[in-house]
């Protein structure tokens, strides 16, 4: 089973992102939700505005790991947790290769 997740930034769509912080440094954001043989796999990309280069972070769970809807909500913030890491590590790299 699988089901895309996109998102513009600005777009319709809630992200537990705050799409507002990186309006000014995003071009694309994406994060594709798959499921198979037990795992969850959240596959997520993005580009700056800057570079056009797609930057790319997947994450694979056990399907166990999320049985209630608090577990499964404390899963998908720190999957997004660290997309805004990643974003951030490209934004700042970006500035300073800038520089």
């Amino acid at each position: 089973m699988r089901g895309p997740y996109w998102t513009p930034i600005g777009g319709p769509y809630p992200t537990p992102i705050d799409t507002e912080k990186y309006v000014t440094y995003l071009e694309t954001l994406v994060v594709d939700l798959w499921s198979e043989h037990g795992f969850i796999e959240f596959r997520c990309g993005f580009s700056l505005r800057s570079d056009h280069v797609l930057h790319s972070l997947t994450v694979k769970l056990p399907a166990a790991a999320g049985t209630s809807d608090m577990e499964r909500e404390v899963l998908i913030r720190a999957v997004f947790e660290e997309l805004e890491e990643q974003i951030d590590l490209a934004i700042a790299r970006d500035k300073v290769a800038a520089n």
